[in-house]
């Protein structure tokens, strides 16, 4: 009971620390850029969590859509014929907008960095069963510092974290709720099978995608438990087993109903979402193939006209789709060298394991089957695509979209990688004085296991705050900087003013109305003379052009419907640029 309390209070400390400490990114973001992010995914779930928590719903209407193809969108939304919606799984908005709802609007941008304290708690909880204290306490200490969980935690409106922490709430409760040691407690392990199940729900509603491994990782799990001997099952009798089993699933469903609510209201069937398959089958080819950056995954997702169903997202996991060469490169660049400090401790704890099999206790044969099978899925399935969210193909950061997908990989790494590091440390543990009543044996491996973990500390620390291009510093910095150019261009643009651009929606959406394109492409040139034909003001914003390109697309490109560029302002440093289309007038 006392180790009990000391854990938690040094849990309790470390919780409070880093829950300012994930807040002080989207606090800086909110206060210098009123609600600018840095990525359209992130803009758009907070507008519609937002809405959602005003009572506006998750859709509003856009008359001009019906005059453009439904081109007057950003990205990470859709429209048909005129509706618009979100081009996401809801969960996060659901979720956030419904706690909004009771809180404030404030308080969406700080609700990742709250359960992601939440969720250290139960994975200390989960460790713990599975290991012991010290292991578990080491894995979550080191868990409120993991690079990837810190900088998805901070940059809060991506679901990453939040299916994470969720998961880790619904496997705690069910964990909790299947012992049987004090039968006396009965009532409240189906309570807790019931809240387990409801977590489950929330998890796959935040990000359906990751049934990809986590369906199989249940199912092994759970014809496991029946391989224990009857005290580690925890499920009690046959009665019991399947009064539980329907009460998670009970559970596990009425968490799923607002989603399929939705998705029947939105894209028209209970397993159907706003991702469409040939766009996002098209785009998973292209990246394989060309090299696409992954940020624009969303522009090509945002325009269908149809929705895929869950059943026929997962055939995009076919063998035929499965690159092994560049898995193995992603996992190497993204984990193995990126994350050195944490996949070689664990690459050693994991070999510990496996060279005691016959002496490690089952939930931990269980722990690192699921971590192998898991690990494998998520390599083989994510790392497959080539995807380069930074503009320069050699530079590995930790904003790619790879140390989002890993992020279950890292951090079931944890208990393996404290395990290596306590038994590193317990090398230099020295015979006990039988005379001596103070245990100095155990100070030498308590200072090196305290240096280690410090060095992981640092390490994590440089590369979450101060990392390579895209550092939380360097990217509040560069936000902000985005941000005040942008708007320092609104004084010259009509609030009923459409804005076409490429990449900086993010920006300029919801107070503006934006089309995606860059004025180069065949996409939308018709569209853009029939809402200037309409009256309306038409702008681009994106890289200046060259001479050369100006006057390509005045003499042909824009005159083939009628229209013509004309040079508003250019800020010759940034080389940003902001371009009127006018209707010419030899029409």
């Amino acid at each position: 009971m006392v180790t009990d309390n000391w854990q938690i209070i040094i849990l309790s400390i470390a919780a409070i620390i880093f829950l300012f400490i994930y807040s002080w990114y989207p606090y800086q973001v909110a206060k210098d850029t009123d609600f600018k992010f840095a990525s359209p995914d992130e803009t758009a779930n907070y507008f519609w969590a937002k809405n959602y928590a005003a009572g506006l719903g998750l859709t509003y209407f856009e008359p001009l859509n019906l005059i453009a193809d439904d081109a007057v969108t950003p990205r990470s939304v859709r429209s048909d014929n005129g509706t618009v919606k979100p081009v996401s799984f809801l969960g996060i908005i659901l979720i956030y907008g419904w706690l909004a709802k009771t809180f404030g609007p404030w308080i969406i941008i700080y609700l990742t960095p709250l359960f992601a304290v939440i969720g250290i708690f139960c994975f200390y909880g989960i460790t713990r069963r599975v290991f012991n204290d010290k292991i578990a306490l080491l894995s979550a200490l080191m868990l409120f510092a993991l690079v990837p969980y810190w900088y998805y935690a901070a940059r809060s409106m991506f679901h990453n974290v939040l299916f994470i922490d969720l998961l880790l709430i619904g496997i705690y409760f069910l964990i909790d709720g299947t012992r049987i040691e004090q039968m006396k407690r009965i009532k409240t392990d189906f309570i807790f099978i019931f809240l387990s199940g409801i977590f489950f729900g929330l998890a796959i509603m935040t990000r359906a995608s990751e049934l990809i491994w986590l369906a199989p990782v249940m199912l092994i799990t759970w014809l496991a438990v029946w391989r224990f001997p009857k005290p580690l099952r925890g499920f009690g009798n046959l009665k019991d087993c399947f009064l539980k089993l329907f009460i998670f699933a009970f559970g596990l469903i009425l968490a799923l109903l607002p989603m399929f609510y939705y998705n029947q209201v939105l894209y028209g069937g209970w397993f159907k979402f706003g991702y469409n398959r040939p766009a996002a089958v098209e785009a998973q080819s292209k990246i394989a193939v060309n090299n696409v950056n992954a940020e624009n995954i969303n522009g090509i997702a945002s325009s269908p006209r149809s929705a895929v169903d869950l059943l026929a997202m997962t055939k995009r996991f076919m063998p035929a789709q499965i690159n092994i060469k560049q898995a193995g490169k992603s996992f190497i660049n993204y984990y193995a060298i990126m994350f050195w400090h944490l996949f070689w401790p664990a690459f050693f704890g994991g070999i510990w394991l496996l060279y005691n099999w016959k002496k490690i206790d089952n939930p931990q044969k269980l722990y690192l089957v699921v971590f192998i099978i898991s690990s494998m899925i998520l390599g083989l399935y994510y790392g497959s695509w080539k995807i380069q969210d930074n503009p320069n193909p050699a530079s590995f950061t930790i904003g790619n979209s790879y140390t989002r997908y890993f992020l279950p990989m890292y951090i079931m790494s944890l208990p393996l990688a404290a395990l290596l590091i306590i038994k590193l440390s317990s090398l230099l543990s020295f015979p006990r004085k039988r005379e001596s009543r103070v245990n100095y044996n155990e100070i030498p491996a308590f200072a090196g296991m305290t240096v280690l973990i410090v060095i992981f500390l640092i390490l994590n620390f440089q590369a979450a705050v101060w990392g390579k291009e895209e550092g939380l510093l360097t990217m509040k910095n560069n936000l902000v900087k985005d941000a005040e150019l942008v708007e320092s261009m609104f004084s010259h643009i009509e609030p009923e003013a459409i804005i076409i651009s490429e990449r900086f929606d993010k920006f300029l959406w919801p107070k503006y109305k934006v089309i995606i394109g860059n004025l180069s492409d065949k996409s939308h040139p018709q569209a853009y003379a029939e809402l200037a034909e309409q009256g309306i003001p038409l702008y681009y914003y994106g890289f200046i052009f060259p001479p050369g390109d100006f006057a390509y697309l005045n003499s042909r490109k824009l005159a083939e419907v009628n229209l013509e560029l004309e040079i508003i302002k250019l800020d010759e440093e940034s080389r940003i640029g902001l371009y009127k289309l006018q209707v010419t007038s030899n029409k």
